[in-house]
């Protein structure tokens, strides 16, 4: 067999490897280009064709070509998607070719943080009611993969540059959770990054929203025909609880997840499925869900000593979210360094101040962190490896103190991924934990 004409894949990542597999279902054989070189264990059907370390579109490949789809990680302005636009090819994304196929409703979300657990509590909340729910996207499993499922209602998490790339979505439920600055490296400034996100919105049946993208509890939930619900917070007998207009539904002392920014994924995926599922039903439904790992995950450490694993972290504003979880006057021991990607730190500066007595700092941008803590005047150190910092965390840490770590960077400077940074956090708070439990014992 050979490739079909005029079918091209850029990226043979995940994404792509799921579109080859899409297409070749159908008996479509595209080319695929990947800018990468070829990895050592790389596995792929023999008869579709894949051209690497291409910087440019061979020409005669160029000239035949009617449709591409593009992979995530090729932003807007790399080279092989200029060509493309400038010869006038039909371009797409693996959620085009997902949305062109699916037949039951979609749920779409979106947001510099949060995401992830939006749409597990999504997940979670149809299940839990009944309904059969696939779940996927940029988080598991990639979405052309879930059609192999059938289901009642499917959730996808979406990126920027998933978005960036797609067409308008016929979305039954979509939400932007917040935007805050992130992958200025893809989008090029902040607008474009916040457009790219927005376009969640264009051809969505029913879109939940956010009057205060930094961090607010009250989701604005516009519908055509029923017009607008306001969901948040309310004290109730000198107790917070999570609301749909007047209504009470569930008290914050009672969710499955800690942290106000979890009080506020709470109230993003109520509002979400409000379409399938009654509030108070929702509310009830909460309960049972498991939170996710590296996500404000607490540990089991020492005796009176907290330990909060929040590895996916990896940008300011998520590390903003996890300390306004926080009182004033609260003893934070903060762990956080690695690459910035270029943002702007200065505003961990008021959210640390009164919260955070000691900043450790590794990792690429820790600098760069010193400097933001010292003119907020937060004592701080800065170490080399994790295991240091873990060390110093545990060395100063006294009884009732948390020692948190929520990086404000990613982690590919000193780790593969957030995971493995978590997971190599975790470790440690264990092994702290275990050596402390040998000393205490008779």
């Amino acid at each position: 067999m050979t490739r079909s004409a005029g079918t091209v894949v850029l990226g043979y990542g995940m994404t792509g490897r799921s579109v080859v597999q899409h297409l070749y279902e159908q008996d479509i054989y595209p080319l695929v280009l990947d800018t990468r070189s070829q990895p050592a264990t790389f596995e792929s059907p023999s008869d579709i064709q894949v051209l690497w370390q291409v910087e440019e579109w061979p020409r005669e490949v160029l000239a035949n070509t009617n449709q591409v789809i593009v992979s995530p990680g090729l932003p807007l302005h790399h080279p092989l998607v200029r060509q493309a636009q400038a010869a006038g090819i039909s371009i797409f994304s693996d959620i085009d070719l997902f949305m062109s196929r699916v037949d039951a409703p979609v749920i779409g979300v979106t947001g510099t943080n949060g995401k992830s657990t939006v749409v597990s509590l999504v997940g979670h909340l149809l299940q839990a009611s009944g309904l059969r729910c696939s779940v996927g996207g940029n988080l598991g499993v990639p979405a052309l993969g879930l059609l192999d499922t059938p289901a009642d209602v499917y959730v996808l998490e979406l990126s920027s540059f998933q978005l960036a790339h797609s067409a308008y979505l016929a979305l039954a439920s979509a939400g932007v959770l917040n935007i805050t600055d992130d992958h200025r490296d893809w989008h090029g400034d902040l607008d474009s990054y916040r457009r790219a996100k927005e376009r969640i919105y264009a051809n969505a049946e029913y879109s939940v929203g956010s009057r205060d993208c930094a961090c607010s509890v009250n989701v604005r939930v516009d519908m055509s025909a029923t017009g607008t619900h306001r969901w948040g917070v309310t004290s109730l007998n000198d107790a917070q609880w999570l609301c749909c207009g007047d209504a009470p539904l569930i008290a914050v002392s009672d969710l499955p997840l800690a942290g106000r920014h979890n009080v506020e994924n709470c109230l993003w995926a109520m509002a979400l499925v409000e379409p399938w599922i009654e509030p108070r039903r929702a509310a009830q439904l909460l309960g049972g869900f498991q939170g996710l790992p590296h996500r404000f995950e607490r540990l089991s450490g020492p005796t009176d000593i907290h330990c909060i694993n929040d590895s996916k972290a990896t940008n300011v504003g998520a590390t903003m979210a996890a300390l306004a979880g926080f009182a004033l006057d609260s003893r934070l021991i903060l762990i956080a360094g690695g690459d910035s990607k270029d943002a702007d730190l200065a505003p961990l500066g008021d959210a640390m101040r009164g919260r955070v007595r000691l900043l450790i700092t590794l990792g690429k941008d820790a600098s760069a962190l010193n400097e933001v803590a010292s003119i907020s005047g937060v004592e701080h150190q800065q170490v080399a490896t994790m295991d240091e910092a873990v060390s110093s965390a545990f060395a100063h840490a006294c009884a009732g103190d948390t020692v948190l770590l929520s990086p404000a960077c990613a982690s590919l400077d000193m780790y593969p991924s957030f995971v493995a940074r978590g997971e190599h956090f975790r470790e440690l708070i264990l092994n702290v934990t275990e050596a402390r439990q040998v000393e205490a014992s008779p």
